[in-house]
């Protein structure tokens, strides 16, 4: 057993403990200006969703929780648009971290209005943004929305940063983006193999480690169901890739 699969009973006792007076605190306007509030609720709706899902295998409150924690993030989107004095970090590409929430949640809705919420703030994004997430970010967004010219410009570019030694686990999605664009469902097979070969390595050593994404590939299940809505055959890949969490 992992040492985060040991530890995941505390994250949920931890959890629960804390977000029901973290709600409370969000009813009261003045707790969450900057949008500070919102963000720690959704880390714990996630990290929830996700420890009852590999120890419960509750369904439900997995894609329930994810897509809760997807919506603060899209609250914070219309907030900031709305002129309130969000943290300007909050909006930027980083949160295709979110999208891959609600694209592994199955909600395609939420995913669709998130990707169009996300984007069209250079100043901030050059001030928050890595260069790769700053591609990455772009590369899901047209992905989710399905425009061709977009996807196509993003996807090279999103090659070109994975070419780099340092961010060589990430090619599978290279090659999923790939498949897609072609409507090849071996190569979206073979890529979503890649992308958990390569978790396991990053979750050792990388991104994912000493967080509950170290016994779920949420990102490739988002993948999988992003497949799954254009077309193609999104393997599950047990357990990082579970099938009953599959559309």
């Amino acid at each position: 057993m992992s040492t985060m699969l040991q530890r995941l009973p505390q994250i949920i006792q931890i959890h629960e403990e804390d977000i029901p007076f973290l709600l409370e605190k969000l009813g009261a306007p003045e707790e969450d200006v900057k949008g500070g509030r919102s963000i720690s609720i959704a880390g714990r709706y996630r990290s929830l969703g996700i420890a009852k899902y590999v120890l419960h295998h509750n369904r439900n409150d997995f894609r329930t929780r994810l897509k809760d924690a997807a919506n603060l993030q899209l609250n914070l989107f219309r907030r900031f648009d709305a002129g309130e004095p969000i943290d300007r970090s909050y909006v930027s590409m980083l949160a295709y971290k979110s999208l891959f929430d609600a694209l592994a949640a199955g909600a395609f809705d939420l995913a669709t209005d998130l990707a169009r919420h996300m984007g069209g703030r250079p100043e901030l994004e050059k001030q928050f943004d890595h260069s790769f997430d700053y591609v990455l970010g772009y590369t899901l967004k047209w992905f989710v929305l399905g425009d061709r010219e977009q996807m196509n410009a993003w996807h090279a570019k999103f090659a070109a940063q994975c070419a780099k030694p340092i961010n060589k686990h990430f090619r599978g999605y290279v090659h999923v983006f790939q498949a897609i664009l072609a409507g090849d469902q071996a190569a979206a097979s073979k890529g979503l193999h890649e992308i958990v070969k390569d978790h396991v390595e990053e979750s050792k050593s990388g991104v994912f480690q000493n967080s509950v994404d170290e016994v779920l590939c949420v990102w490739g299940l988002g993948m999988a169901n992003l497949c799954r809505h254009r077309g193609l055959r999104g393997d599950a890949i047990p357990p990082l890739i579970p099938a009953d969490l599959l559309l």
